[in-house]
């Protein structure tokens, strides 16, 4: 008795089959595209966010380090502060020079940010005076001989008050004693703001 073959069909897979796993591929590889870039975002947020904070952090550094050495009233023997509506500006030591000299610094917050100003070192009492009489006179206005060391866009206000001391009694002299400086700088797009207190003259 003959046995009668049957055809063999080939296996695979037909044209739907290749379709559907085609678009699972696809929206497979759309999900993993978008959570790398999701994650790629979030991350260059962190590192934006850490690089400002460390701006913020030399800002404040500055600040402590200028009102540490701010230089006493004795010193001076003028008022060794001068604040205007926009500026606020002191006398303070300045190592990096030998002999140690004086340099004028000030903080103020103009249409490009917050800026510092600082000028160059004054080597005697006189010439520091001399040049220190004019931010007296008129704290708001910046002379051409001070240079911006210091300058933060992001900074959109400041305001700057004054901590001060009762006077030293049987001195003659009943003007409050300068002990520090309060400062709050705003910041934009930011609700809150930074402010920061520190002590005159603590390094001398």
């Amino acid at each position: 008795m003959r046995q009668t073959m049957k055809p063999h069909k080939d296996s695979g897979f037909t044209l739907v089959e290749v379709m559907v796993a085609l678009l699972i591929m696809a929206i497979i590889g759309l999900m993993a595209w978008r959570g790398m870039d999701s994650l790629i975002r979030g991350r260059e947020i962190i590192e934006g966010r850490a690089k400002q904070d460390a701006v913020y952090l030399q800002l404040v550094y500055q600040f402590e380090r200028d009102c540490q050495e701010m230089l006493p009233s004795t010193a001076l023997e003028v008022p060794q502060y001068a604040a205007g509506n926009k500026n606020i500006w002191w006398l303070r030591r300045y190592s990096e020079t030998n002999p140690v000299s004086w340099i004028i610094v000030g903080y103020g917050v103009s249409p490009i940010g917050l800026q510092r100003w600082m000028s160059r070192p004054l080597v005697n009492k006189s010439e520091a005076l001399a040049a220190w009489q004019s931010m007296l006179r008129d704290p708001d206005l910046i002379s051409s001989e001070m240079k911006v060391s210091f300058e933060l866009p992001e900074v959109i206000s400041q305001q700057a008050s004054v901590i001060t001391n009762d006077p030293l009694p049987g001195k003659g002299n009943s003007t409050p004693l300068l002990a520090g400086l309060n400062i709050r700088w705003g910041l934009k797009n930011i609700p809150f703001p930074i402010t920061r207190s520190c002590l005159a003259g603590t390094s001398l």
